[in-house]
This record gives C-alpha cells, sequence and structure tokens, in this order.
C-alpha cells in the first residue's frame, strides 16, 4: 500500500510538473515578439511602410525648431514688448489725469470768471 501511495504521488507530481512546463513555455511564446506588437504582415498605423529612419512627426518637428527663435531673440522681443506696453500705459494715464484736470478745472475757472465779470460791473 505504501508502495502505491508513492506511486500515485509521484505520478501526480510528473503529471502537475509536465502542466506547468507546457503553460510556461506556451505563454512565454506569447510575451515574446519579434515584430514589437505587429505580426509579420501587420504595418504600423502611423507610418505605414515608411522605410526605417523616416518619421514624418519627427521631421515636421524639426523643421518647426529650425524656423524658431533663440531664447536670447525671444527675451529682448519680450523686453521690447513690456517697454512699448509700459509706455503706453503711462502715455493713457497721462491724458486721463489731463483730461481729468481739465474738467475739475473748467467749472471752477467758468465760476472764478463769472465773479469776476461781476465785480467788474
Amino acid at each position: 500500500m505504501f508502495k502505491q501511495n508513492k506511486l500515485s504521488i509521484g505520478l501526480c507530481l510528473g503529471i502537475s510538473l509536465a502542466l506547468v512546463a507546457g503553460l510556461n513555455s506556451s505563454a512565454t511564446a506569447q510575451t515574446q515578439s519579434d515584430y514589437n506588437g505587429y505580426q509579420s504582415n501587420e504595418k504600423d498605423a502611423t507610418y505605414g511602410d515608411a522605410p526605417g529612419g523616416l518619421n514624418p512627426l519627427d521631421l515636421m518637428h524639426r523643421a518647426q525648431q529650425l524656423n524658431r527663435r533663440s531664447s536670447a531673440e525671444f527675451n529682448a522681443e519680450s523686453q521690447v514688448q513690456i517697454q512699448n506696453s509700459v509706455s503706453n500705459y503711462k502715455q493713457l494715464q497721462q491724458q486721463r489725469i489731463l483730461e481729468q484736470q481739465k474738467s475739475n478745472a473748467t467749472p471752477t475757472d467758468t465760476e472764478a470768471q463769472a465773479e469776476s465779470s461781476t465785480d467788474a460791473q
């Protein structure tokens, strides 16, 4: 009976090891890919049949970078724009102050002129 137990335990262990090895090899085959996620007959949806080094998005990015200004040019242009905005603001502020002074001075000037004209009569 002890021999029969050993035989059944050995047989169960052998079958379970064979199953584990078989499942492991099939799982390994599914995870390994020579085509980076594509089967041999599939094409990359982004680049299609383009040659290895040709990436249209990379080409557009590089073309845009060539036409851009440097950081020094950007800083200089920004400083000029800030200075222009400040001078425009100050000019408008001066105009408004002068307009307020004229509108405030007008009633008092007309009153003073009216008083001086009545005094003169």
